[in-house]
């Protein structure tokens, strides 16, 4: 793969590429993660790249595009919301046997799911406010001058919720081994509960820690992962950080308590919380990542795949139903 890939640079560079310290990140259900360094002369100077490889596993928890998340990043470069630079696109296998991209090693070490609860308060108070701070961006941005339009875009904009409730049912439905009675009742909860939404924003649809890079000082440097972006309804993101899986220490993503996060995400975004939606939004989350995890051990189950990512999420699934259990008000 090393020696590929170098043939792979060399080809868009135009110069022998030489690859060094390639290796696989753990985790990445729905992309292979790959860091390595690409050096090469230029005009009598050795240039030195920190990079990164995404690409398509055998399969995934979670089939996405790869070329729309490509493009996704591509436009949001210099707009103020921090995300790794892309550089090249191939859909083709011919180069290294499935479609990836590459893009810049951006500054800065990732996080757990929860950021830990023993970090210094002074670096996790700014880790907050940049939180907060990167989310209203991208509720603000506007998306239609970006050039975002070719993201799902719900046909009504009132109906987002409605929106993303079919595409999951229809998910469930497809992936399922067999019914879960919670994500029965769950389901027939959330459409009676279905929200009307006040405006479509960008959404980042896996809004968490875990999902950026923090430098030493509490800093994000760049928010990730972004295969699940699409148009919707704002309120999606604070209910997907709001799940009780990624919140530690009962703070919002490990970071910040509940009203304090609603607070200044108001405060920053300017859009009111409108917490009956983020509650809709919470349980649809929890549904979600049941529904993820269950396509990862049908995956497994079906021998598609051997990650031992996709051993690892069936045992998430009675953390996510005790939570979607407590949301539906089910005693046992």
């Amino acid at each position: 793969m090393k020696d590929r890939l170098a043939r792979f640079l060399s080809a868009k560079i135009g110069a022998p590429v030489r690859v060094a310290h390639l290796s696989r990140k753990s985790g990445g259900g729905s992309r292979e993660t790959w860091l390595f360094d690409a050096e090469w002369e230029q005009d009598g100077e050795t240039k030195h790249r920190p990079l990164v490889l995404r690409r398509d596993p055998t399969a995934s928890l979670l089939e996405s595009d790869r070329e729309r998340e490509f493009r996704l990043l591509d436009r949001l470069n210099g707009s103020g919301i921090p995300v790794p630079k892309v550089e090249w696109f191939e859909p083709s296998p011919e180069w290294l046997e499935r479609p990836f991209f590459i893009m810049e090693r951006a500054p800065g070490e990732p996080t757990p799911p929860t950021f830990p609860s023993e970090t210094d308060p002074a670096v996790r108070e700014r880790a907050a406010r940049d939180f907060v701070n990167i989310l209203a961006k991208i509720h603000r941005l506007d998306w239609k001058k970006k050039g975002l339009d070719f993201l799902p875009v719900p046909e009504d904009p009132r109906l987002a919720a409605n929106t993303q409730l079919e595409e999951w049912r229809s998910l469930y439905e497809k992936e399922r081994l067999a019914h879960e009675p919670l994500l029965d009742l769950a389901f027939r909860r959330l459409d009676e509960d279905l929200p009307v939404s006040d405006r479509v924003t960008l959404v980042h649809a896996d809004y968490r820690t875990g999902n950026y890079l923090i430098d030493e000082t509490g800093h994000i440097t760049a928010m990730l992962d972004w295969e699940m972006a699409h148009i919707g309804d704002p309120m999606e993101d604070l209910g997907w950080a709001c799940m009780k899986f990624w919140s530690g220490g009962g703070r919002v993503a490990g970071l910040l308590e509940r009203e304090l996060f609603f607070q200044r995400y108001e405060e920053t975004s300017g859009i009111p919380v409108d917490r009956g939606r983020v509650a809709f939004y919470e349980m649809l989350g929890n549904v979600k990542m049941t529904i993820i995890s269950m396509t990862g051990v049908r995956t497994l189950a079906e021998g598609r795949a051997a990650d031992i990512v996709l051993a690892y999420v069936g045992f998430m699934i009675p953390r996510l139903l005790e939570d979607i259990a407590r949301q539906l008000g089910v005693r046992s």
